[in-house]
């Protein structure tokens, strides 16, 4: 019996937890759904809403908004910069797992350092930066601070996984020939993919939900991204559109929620296996 109301204490608190979660989410589509006079005027609110206003709401939101164009933008700069982290980071975490050199306990503590350090703190030097090498206004003026931001918390995570590889493999793959470059791409890649998924999608929330830099970095309203793109809808000077505005944030959210689903064993093997540390 003791076991029985353990179980069930478990899963009551995971249901709450669940509804907590996804409420505001689901409230945001029911807002979405509705009128601005009706969000206004109903005391309490409602949870009644109408297709047609989603159709009409998400319509204005994708297309005059130009939130269609940020998303697309955002999924460039996101794929582009975890991509480059990635075939960046991971061949330095198995460096770091495998082969001796001096002063790398203190050299991988140091890159896991500027993982801390929060964007605000160089803002100004990478706006001057960017400015004087011409690249501000520009994907890769946004690509490059991004993957620099993203290749600590990618070393670290494949550092995890590779250390979780027995040593033995290695030393097999070396006796029949390979290279430590063969062995990263013959046998070591296939057995730590989860630990790829893990550190991409780490690093794809990061740089997807990233404001601060691209404020500093992009004027061009072709070129903003969904997080900078969202943040115009709040203006002083009008009134906010608040179904409108509850569009935007599920439109941020959806493409994300995707990825996630998509990815959902790789991620639950990779926390699993020592992956973040």
């Amino acid at each position: 019996m003791k076991r029985v109301a353990g179980r069930a204490l478990a899963y009551l608190v995971l249901i709450l937890l669940g509804v907590v979660g996804i409420a505001p989410f689901l409230y945001l589509l029911v807002l979405s759904g509705k009128r601005r006079i009706e969000i206004l005027s109903q005391v309490p609110p409602t949870l009644s809403f109408d297709w047609r206003t989603i159709s009409k709401t998400y319509g204005e939101v994708l297309y005059s908004q130009g939130m269609l164009a940020f998303t697309t933008n955002s999924v460039i700069v996101v794929g582009l910069a975890t991509g480059i982290a990635l075939i960046i980071g991971t061949p330095a975490a198995y460096a770091f797992s495998r082969l001796p050199f001096r002063g790398k306990a203190n050299l991988a503590n140091t890159i896991l350092s500027m993982r801390f350090m929060p964007p605000i703190a160089v803002a100004i030097p990478l706006f001057l930066m960017m400015k004087w090498i011409g690249l501000r206004d520009s994907y890769p003026g946004l690509i490059l601070p991004y993957v620099a931001f993203s290749l600590p918390a990618v070393v670290w995570i494949m550092i995890g996984f590779f250390d979780e590889v027995p040593r033995e493999i290695d030393d097999a793959a070396l006796v029949d020939g390979c290279t430590h470059g063969g062995v990263l791409w013959r046998v070591m890649l296939p057995l730590v993919r989860p630990g790829l998924v893990t550190a991409a999608l780490f690093s794809a929330i990061f740089i997807w939900n990233e404001f601060l830099v691209a404020l500093y970095v992009i004027d061009s309203r072709g070129l903003q991204t969904i997080s900078l793109g969202a943040a115009t809808l709040v203006s002083a000077q009008r009134p906010i559109d608040w179904n409108i505005a509850a569009a935007v944030g599920v439109v941020t959210v959806v493409p994300m929620l995707i990825f996630s689903l998509l990815v959902q064993r790789y991620i639950v093997r990779g926390l699993t296996s020592g992956a973040v540390r």
